[in-house]
């Protein structure tokens, strides 16, 4: 399995884990200075080797093991599946991992119950059908970029009012390279199903919640549940913020602030 890993800087690890559908590019913009941040794309997505057949959690934490052991004790900063992922790589190989800084993540949505009533599940299935339709007319990254950044949103904004344009630029990217049985997986509910809620996270862990309004992976029910397992757990959620903070104009600053402090 070849992995596309990309790092920069000196100094402690930093590894970014992204999202299904995404890839290290949306971290493209993202410098810690005294840090070395490390970049890769998980199987199926961006530069790295599809994988079929193996889309699910433990694909994507063995992944994560591999290449955090290249780098040593490192902070995992997850974002959604990303942060799962990081969850789970604490859980196994604790001597991994010096702290958690996980954005959004959907921890118990891989049970039947919650992926049943998952309301991004349908925003899943349009995106398979959008990316199905820009792969089959070998559309670019850049055109499906345009397309991503004039699509209207539920309060009349265009998508390019709403998130950077080098998180749209990366969109397009990971959605013109993706595996799409990768989002097979998520639709029928395979993909997080192994999820482990329960046993322990030993390494500090800083959670960065989106606004329950707006359709927070982790809401605040999703809280609690966690709090009667792993009560030292710290969580921020932010008002206004939708499940993709660091793309967003209005919250990328709060994010990059947050994970410079824990840095």
């Amino acid at each position: 399995m070849n992995l596309y890993v990309d790092s920069a800087g000196n100094g402690p690890t930093v590894v970014m884990l992204h999202g299904v559908a995404g890839s290290s590019r949306t971290y493209s913009w993202l410098t810690l200075p005294g840090r070395q941040v490390v970049r890769f794309d998980f199987r199926g997505h961006g530069a790295s080797d599809r994988a079929p057949g193996s889309y699910r959690l433990q694909d994507y934490i063995d992944d994560a093991i591999d290449v955090v052991a290249r780098f040593g004790p490192s902070l995992l900063a997850g974002h959604s599946l990303g942060g799962v992922v990081a969850w789970g790589v604490a859980q196994q190989r604790p001597d991994l991992v010096l702290s958690l800084f996980l954005e959004d993540p959907p921890l118990f949505m891989g049970e039947p119950a919650e992926h049943a009533a998952n309301p991004a599940i349908p925003a899943f299935v349009a995106m398979r059908e959008s990316a199905q339709r820009w792969q089959d007319d070998g559309l670019s990254a850049e055109h499906i970029t345009a397309e991503l950044s004039a699509q209207l949103l539920p309060d009349g904004r265009r998508m390019a009012q709403f998130q950077t344009p080098e998180a749209l630029a990366a969109r397009g990217y990971a959605l013109s390279h993706l595996d799409l049985e990768v989002l097979d997986r998520v639709i029928d509910g395979s993909l997080l199903a192994s999820a482990d809620t329960v046993s322990p996270v030993a390494a500090p862990a800083f959670i960065l919640a989106a606004d329950d309004a707006l359709g927070a992976a982790f809401p605040s029910g999703h809280e609690a549940r966690l709090r009667e397992t792993h009560p030292h757990i710290e969580v921020l959620r932010l008002a206004g913020a939708t499940h993709t903070i660091h793309d967003e104009l209005a919250h990328r600053g709060e994010y990059f602030q947050q994970l410079r402090s824990r840095a």
